[in-house]
Order: C-alpha cells, then structure tokens, then sequence
C-alpha cells in the first residue's frame, strides 16, 4: 500500500525536494513542523487520493495550490 501523502521542500530555485510521506494531512503537517526545526522554509504536500497540493510555510500556514 502507498503512503497517500507526499511532503516535498521548496528549494529556493523553484524545484522540489521529497523528504518523505504520510498516512494523513495531519501526519504530514507534523512531520514538516519536525523538519522546519531543523531546516525552514515552505514545503508542499501532494495527496494522491484527491490529487490536491498544499504549500505548508513555517509558521504553519496551509494553503491549497489551484490546479
């Protein structure tokens, strides 16, 4: 079974970075509250059921993407 969620890091040319996944959107917004510690910045999140993608900032900031 794969994980629904993806979590990726903005990288400050425009591209992605994939750290890794998560069962929920709460699991996910989590995780990258962990990974902001160490390293800030906006992350995006992509859900494979639904196909929505969510920019996540550091101060915890969710907001969908328009396809």
């Amino acid at each position: 079974m794969t994980t629904p969620i993806d979590i990726f890091a903005l990288e400050s040319g425009g591209g992605v970075n994939w750290l890794g996944s998560a069962q929920t959107l709460e699991d996910a917004k989590a995780r990258i509250q962990e990974l902001a510690r160490r390293s800030p910045g906006e992350f995006v999140l992509l859900n494979h059921h639904t196909g929505k993608k969510f920019i996540v900032k550091p101060d915890g900031e969710t907001r969908a993407l328009e396809a």
